[in-house]
């Protein structure tokens, strides 16, 4: 299966998440393309069937800047992405109550509102509780593999 991951990170931990998921992946015979910066133009989600989206929170629940464009071009431009089955891998800290996973949050709701269709749940990881989230969303990886091909 070809996946598509975009990996929003601020601080590091959403990119060595992704890191290892991508690896994790590819060992499993899945052909992964990485998106961590730039757009439309360079994410071309039209040719995407499968997304996996990896994203911490920034700022009061914000996307992270490395992907803000690309979120922003899909705020805007709206395209129909009734086509994309995603899934996501959310950082956040809910010391932060009210922006918890804003960014992940956003995510979801503009895929959702562009006709994506989320496969699975998904996994919201808190700093506090969740010290090892590459090794967590490893655990989180097999059953979102097992939802997409039922």
């Amino acid at each position: 299966m070809q996946i598509l991951m975009i990996v929003g990170s601020e601080m590091g931990n959403a990119e060595m998440v992704g890191d290892l998921v991508k690896d994790e992946l590819e060992g499993l015979g899945h052909e992964v393309r990485v998106i961590s910066d730039g757009g439309l133009a360079e994410a071309e989600l039209d040719a995407a069937e499968t997304l996996l989206v990896v994203s911490s929170t920034t700022g009061l629940g914000d996307v992270p800047q490395n992907v803000e464009a690309l979120y922003g071009e899909l705020v805007e431009e709206r395209p129909d992405l009734g086509h994309l089955r995603y899934g996501l891998v959310g950082m956040g800290d809910r010391n932060y109550k009210d922006t918890y996973c804003g960014g992940p949050k956003k995510w979801i709701a503009i895929l959702d509102e562009l006709g994506a269709t989320r496969v699975g749940e998904p996994l919201m990881l808190d700093a506090t509780d969740h010290p090892t989230p590459d090794l967590d969303a490893l655990a989180w990886l097999p059953g979102w593999l097992d939802a997409l091909e039922s």
